[in-house]
C-alpha cells in the first residue's frame, strides 16, 4: 500500500446568486459597442493630382453639351474658354476644385485633342490608411463618365478595383468580364467587386451624382468582418476614366471617325468635369477611439485610444495591460485590454496562451482567467502574479501579495539546512512545514534547522539517539529503555510490525494497518506519488437517493475549472436539499488516493447584503461504494460574499463516520468503500437568513 503524500485534488467553485444570471444576461445584451471616430469627407485634407486637365497647354475652347438633331446645327453651344495659365480664375479649372468645397470644378481636356483624352486619371492621396465608408462623386457641367473603375490602393504601387461602371451591361461582360448587377447596386459578398451601368446615363447633362457605398448594404455591415475591414481599407483612391460618355446620336460617328476629323463644335463638348469628391472615412482605430483629431504638426489624424489600448491606430495593449489578448472591437461588441495583476510589483508583464489555457494567471477580479505573466517582479517578489518569493526569501502567513514588501529574508541555519532556501509560501507548504520553514537535513530540525529533532542528539553533529524519534513513546529517545508505539517493534522501535505500514511520528500508533483484500496481512510503505484529478466535466447537482440530476451552470467559458448553481433555482427541483456529485474520473478504485487530500474551494454571491445576517456556510462530504455511506461531521466556515475559502479533506478514516451515525469509520469499512467508490456526494448549506448562488 502506497504512501499517499496527495490524493484527489477537487477545484469546486460553487455559486453565484438568483437575479445575477439575469442581470448578467441583461448586462451582455447591452454590452457596450466598440468606440469608432466619427465618419469625415477625408478628400478636403487629400493631395490630388490628375494627367490631364482643360487648358494646361494653352487657351481651349470648350462648349456645353445639349440635345440636338442629327444632321441640324447645333444651337446655342453655350462655348468657353479653359486657359490654365489665365488671370481669369474662371478659366482656370485644376484638379484642386474638385476638393475644395467651393463652386468650382475640374475639368478634362475634350477628345477635339484625341482620343487619349477618353482616359485620364484622377488619384487622391489621403496620407495615411483610413476606413472608407463612401465615395461620392458629382459631375459639373458634363455628363458622368461612362466606362471606369474605382480602385484602392496602400501603398500606390498595387491598386485593386473597388467597383466598374459601364455605359451598358454588355460592356460589363466585354470590358470588364464581369457579369452585371441590374438595377442599383446591390452587394452579397463583403468583399464582392461589381459592374453596374446605374450611374452612368447620359442624363442628367450636367450636375450629375455618384453614390458608391463600400460598406452599407454588405452582409456584415453592422459588425465588420476581417474581409469588410481589409476591403475597405486605403490610403490612395484612384478614378481610372476610360469613355466619355456621348449621346446616342453621336456613338456611330465616334465608331467610324478619329475624333480630330470630326466637326470641332461636335468634339469639343465631349470632356469630363468633377465638382466635387467626398470620400467618407474615419481612422482605423480597431473599435478603440471615439477621436482621432488631425495633429497639425504632421497633418496626420491620431486615434485617441481608449480601452487600455495604445499605438497609433490602437492596434495592441498598454504596457501592464496583457491579461487578456489584444482584440479590435467592433460595431456591436467592445473589447477591452485588462490590467495584469501584479499585486503593484510589476510595471510590465505579456500574454502567454500556454498560461491562459491552463488557469495560471491569477487576474484583477481574483479569477484564474487569462494569460498574463509580470516581468521584472519588484521587492524580492516572483511568480506570474508576483505572488510569491524569490529563492531566499519567503511570505510569512497571513501577508498578501499585495502588501508593500511581503517578501522576508529566510533565516536558514547554513549547518542544518540542505540549502538557503526556505518555504516560499503556503502553496509551496508541504508535510506540515509554514512559509519560512527551511528544508533540513536528516536529524536536523526547527524553523530554522537550528537544533536537532526529536530522535537526535548533539548539535550542531545531531547523531541518532538510542530509540527512534519516530516509533518510540520516550518523552527523551536518547534515554532509555525504548518504549515502542503500539503498531511499532524493534529494539530501537523503528520499524512496523507484521501487517502494519508507514510508521510516521504525528502517528499515535506510529503505523498504519495493512488492508490487502483479504488476500494478505504482509505489506510495505511505498514511495509513489499521484497526480491530482480537476476535471469538471459531468459534475451535476441530486437529492442523496440520486434520481433527480440537475446541470449547473459553466460561469466562463474561458475558465472551465469553475461551475455554479443558483441556490432557489435548485431548491425548485431537490425540495429536500442537494448535493454536488462527482463525475467518474473521481470514481471506481480510489485506494491510491488513502492518506491523500480532497481539496474544494467555495464562495458565494448574495442578491442583497443583509448586515445582520450570520454568514456561515455548512459543508459536508459524503462516500458511497459497497453498500457503505460515510461522512465528514458538518463543518461550519465564516465566509463573507465573493471571498474564496479552501477546504481540505484527509483521506483518513479518523475524518469519516457512518452516515447518520456517530460510529466511527473502522480502517477496513474505509478501505472497502474506497474499493469501489460510487458516489462523491459534496454538500454545502446555508444559515436560513441567505439566499445566495453557490460557486
Amino acid at each position: 500500500m502506497p504512501a499517499a503524500t496527495a490524493g484527489i485534488l477537487l477545484l469546486l467553485l460553487l455559486g453565484t446568486l438568483e437575479g445575477s444570471q439575469t442581470q448578467r444576461r441583461q448586462s451582455q445584451a447591452h454590452q457596450q459597442r466598440g468606440l469608432f471616430p466619427a465618419v469625415l469627407n477625408l478628400a478636403s485634407n487629400a493631395l490630388i493630382t490628375t494627367n490631364a486637365t482643360c487648358g494646361e497647354k494653352g487657351p481651349e475652347m470648350y462648349c456645353k453639351l445639349v440635345e440636338h438633331v442629327p444632321g441640324q446645327p447645333v444651337r446655342n453651344p453655350q462655348c468657353r474658354i479653359c486657359n490654365q495659365n489665365s488671370s481669369n480664375p474662371y478659366q482656370r479649372h485644376p484638379i484642386t476644385n474638385a476638393i475644395d468645397g467651393k463652386n468650382t470644378w475640374w475639368q478634362s481636356p475634350s477628345i477635339k485633342n484625341g482620343v487619349e483624352y477618353h482616359y485620364v486619371t484622377i488619384t487622391l492621396d489621403l496620407q495615411q490608411v483610413f476606413q472608407i465608408a463612401y465615395v461620392i462623386v458629382k459631375a459639373a457641367n458634363s455628363p458622368r463618365p461612362g466606362n471606369w473603375i474605382l480602385e484602392r490602393s496602400l501603398d500606390d504601387v498595387e491598386y485593386k478595383p473597388w467597383q466598374y461602371h459601364a455605359v451598358t451591361d454588355t460592356e460589363c461582360l466585354t470590358l470588364y468580364n464581369i457579369y452585371p448587377r441590374t438595377g442599383p447596386p446591390s452587394y452579397a459578398k463583403d468583399d464582392e467587386v461589381i459592374c453596374t451601368s446605374f450611374y452612368s446615363k447620359i442624363h442628367p447633362l450636367e450636375n450629375g451624382e455618384i453614390h458608391i457605398s463600400l460598406i452599407n448594404g454588405r452582409p456584415s455591415a453592422d459588425d465588420p468582418s476581417p474581409e469588410l475591414l481589409e476591403f475597405t481599407s486605403a490610403r490612395y483612391i484612384r478614378l481610372r476614366f476610360q469613355r466619355i460618355r456621348t449621346l446616342n446620336a453621336d456613338l456611330m460617328m465616334f465608331a467610324h471617325k478619329d475624333p480630330r476629323e470630326i466637326d470641332p463644335i461636335v468634339t469639343r463638348r465631349y470632356y469630363y468635369s468633377v465638382k466635387d469628391i467626398s470620400v467618407g472615412g474615419m481612422c482605423i482605430c480597431y473599435g478603440h477611439a471615439r477621436a482621432c483629431p488631425l495633429d497639425p504638426a504632421t497633418n496626420k489624424s491620431r486615434c485617441e485610444c481608449e480601452h487600455n489600448t495604445c499605438g497609433e491606430s490602437c492596434d495592441r495593449c498598454c504596457p501592464g495591460f496583457h491579461q487578456k489578448p489584444w482584440r479590435a472591437g467592433t460595431f456591436l461588441t467592445k473589447s477591452e485590454c485588462e490590467a495584469c495583476n501584479c499585486h503593484g510589483k510589476a510595471e510590465e508583464c505579456y500574454y502567454d496562451e500556454t498560461v491562459a489555457s491552463r488557469n495560471l494567471s491569477l487576474n484583477i477580479h481574483g479569477k484564474y482567467i487569462g494569460g498574463g505573466v509580470c516581468i521584472n517582479c519588484t521587492h524580492n517578489t516572483a511568480g506570474i502574479n508576483c505572488e510569491t518569493c524569490v529563492d531566499g526569501f519567503f511570505r510569512p502567513k497571513g501577508v498578501s501579495p499585495n502588501y508593500p514588501r511581503p517578501c522576508q529574508p529566510c533565516h536558514c541555519d547554513p549547518t542544518g539546512s540542505l540549502s538557503e532556501v526556505c518555504v516560499k509560501d503556503e502553496k509551496y507548504a508541504q508535510r506540515g512545514l509554514k512559509p519560512g520553514s527551511c528544508h533540513c537535513k536528516t536529524g536536523f530540525g526547527g524553523v530554522n534547522c537550528d537544533r536537532c529533532v526529536r530522535g537526535y542528539h548533539g548539535y550542531p553533529d545531531c547523531q541518532p539517539c538510542n530509540c527512534s524519534g519516530l516509533g518510540s513513546t520516550n518523552e527523551d529517545p536518547c534515554v532509555g529503555p525504548c518504549s515502542c508505539k503500539e503498531n511499532v517493534e524493534g529494539e530501537d522501535c523503528s520499524r512496523c510490525k507484521s501487517g502494519f505500514f508507514n510508521l510516521q511520528e504525528d502517528n499515535q500508533k506510529g503505523c498504519e494497518e495493512c488492508f490487502c483484500s483479504g488476500v494478505s496481512n504482509r505489506c510495505q510503505s511505498s514511495y509513489w506519488t499521484y497526480g491530482n484529478i480537476q476535471d469538471m466535466r459531468g459534475w451535476y447537482l441530486t437529492d442523496l437517493s440520486g434520481r433527480i440530476r440537475m446541470a449547473p451552470q459553466l460561469d466562463n467559458p474561458d475558465s472551465p475549472q469553475q461551475i455554479s448553481i443558483s441556490n432557489s433555482e435548485a431548491r425548485k427541483s431537490l425540495l429536500d436539499g442537494y448535493y454536488w456529485s462527482a463525475p467518474p474520473p473521481y470514481l471506481g478504485n480510489r485506494l491510491p488516493a488513502v492518506g491523500g487530500q480532497l481539496s474544494f474551494t467555495i464562495s458565494y454571491d448574495l442578491e442583497e447584503e443583509e448586515d445582520d445576517t450570520e454568514k456561515i456556510l455548512q459543508l459536508m462530504i459524503i462516500f458511497e461504494g459497497n453498500d457503505l455511506r460515510i461522512s465528514t461531521a458538518y463543518k461550519e466556515v465564516y465566509l463573507e460574499p465573493s471571498e474564496e475559502h479552501i477546504e481540505e479533506v484527509s483521506l483518513k478514516e479518523e475524518a469519516f463516520t457512518i452516515h447518520g451515525t456517530n460510529l466511527p469509520v473502522t480502517r477496513k469499512d474505509f478501505m472497502i468503500v474506497l474499493t469501489n467508490l460510487e458516489r462523491v456526494l459534496m454538500q454545502i448549506t446555508y444559515n436560513l437568513g441567505m439566499d445566495a448562488i453557490f460557486r
